[in-house]
């Protein structure tokens, strides 16, 4: 009866016992012949028998223990003594496939921890066991990521997520469009950017679009390795440089430290009372009211559609701008002069790095999660796993 549910169709049960909240089932191979891994030959003399404890799934939220008997057969070709092999037991390995791989799903969205003490494994046995599956999916993932990116077009995107205090930073490429991350780097200067573009064997030829910020390294690195490629920046970085803008001069009026939410909220998001008493700020400070038509107007420039719409409206506001009496727009029209081309890029390749900073989040709730990290390869494995597991490869 119980060896149905045990549902491994190699083993016969020889005996069951239960005591103490688990189950332990004596089981041995049905298949009394082995091939000889070293000639070839098959046998089915026995040299001897032992017992293995091997741990399997829990049934009924019992603990089940497996004692599997374990035949050593002789070879009668080149008398080579050898233990029968399984197809759910890895060799030297004290869980069946499935648990492992249990415990791997378990382990997922949570710290090794919280599942050692809820499944009664030691912390190191079941690190072992994770970061051991880990690697054979991420070999898994990184196959399916190269099949899906072997295409003509491939959109990259470049952001950046903090790992540690003191500016420590690791570098995330993406791909934009499916949204899965192909890699990580330490730091973010270009030489670092620079390996990371190389070491995941992406030609030249087949990335067409990039999306970044305004970090300057991060560009000369995408036109050292990618010089044919199209540089988009990604337009929230530009809006945020706006609204600090504002921001800042907000900050110069002491009264003003709680009208925060209502300057920088989309105006139509407003409730009907909040745009009254934004109205009245507006009134009472007319010099606010100049930053906070400027940060309007910017709005408008990301709502066009046709290029050259967009060029002459971000012409008229760097000079709106520059015109202001606000250094904080001053150096926002520097800014947005400099780096034009690629901003403007964004109505002729309309990308952003939206996929890229929500990966950015999940990333920051994965350190979070266990308190950070010390060994960086496994922090990007982890990431590697959980921001491309749910990925559409189709």
């Amino acid at each position: 009866m119980l060896s149905i549910s045990l549902e491994l169709p190699e083993f016969e049960v020889i005996k069951q016992l239960f005591f103490s909240n688990q189950y332990f089932v004596h089981v041995q191979k049905k298949c009394h012949e082995e091939r000889c891994p070293y000639c070839g030959f098959m046998t089915s003399y026995v040299h001897d028998r032992r017992t293995r404890k091997v741990r399997d799934l829990p049934i009924l939220n019992h603990s089940v223990c497996l004692f599997v008997l374990v035949r050593r057969y002789q070879c009668q070709n080149c008398q080579s003594v050898f233990s029968e092999s399984y197809e759910s037991i890895q060799p030297n390995k004290h869980q069946t496939n499935r648990y492992r791989e249990y415990l791997f799903e378990l382990c997922q969205d949570t710290t090794i921890q919280d599942v050692s003490r809820k499944q009664k494994i030691p912390y190191s046995t079941l690190e072992r066991i994770y970061y051991s599956v880990a690697q054979e999916k991420a070999a898994l993932h990184q196959k399916q990521i190269h099949e899906a990116l072997d295409k003509d077009e491939l959109v990259l995107s470049l952001d950046e997520v903090s790992v540690r205090k003191g500016h420590r930073y690791e570098t995330v490429l993406t791909e934009a469009e499916l949204g899965c991350v192909i890699g990580m780097h330490k730091d973010r200067d270009c030489d670092s950017t620079i390996q990371l573009l190389n070491q995941n064997v992406l030609s030249f030829q087949t990335v067409q679009t990039t999306v970044l910020d305004m970090w300057e390294p991060y560009h000369k690195a995408i036109q050292s390795v990618f010089p044919l490629a199209t540089i988009v920046i990604d337009k929230y970085h530009v809006v945020q440089k706006v609204t600090q803008a504002l921001d800042k001069v907000r900050k110069g009026f002491a009264k003003l430290k709680k009208a925060r939410f209502l300057l920088l909220k989309v105006y139509e998001s407003l409730q009907d009372h909040q745009k009254a008493r934004l109205e009245e700020i507006l009134e009472e400070y007319p010099e606010l009211a100049c930053a906070y038509y400027l940060k309007e107007l910017f709005r408008d420039f990301y709502k066009l559609t046709d290029y050259d719409d967009a060029h002459d409206l971000l012409e008229e506001w760097i000079q709106l701008a520059r015109s202001s009496p606000y250094s904080s727009f001053h150096k926002v029209a520097n800014t947005l002069e400099k780096w034009k081309a690629p901003i403007l890029q964004y109505f002729l390749s309309p990308y952003t790095n939206a996929r890229t900073e929500g990966t950015n989040h999940k990333i920051k709730n994965i350190k979070r999660r266990a308190y950070g990290y010390r060994n960086l390869k496994r922090f990007r494995l982890r990431v590697f796993l959980e921001c491309t597991g749910n990925t559409n490869f189709d």
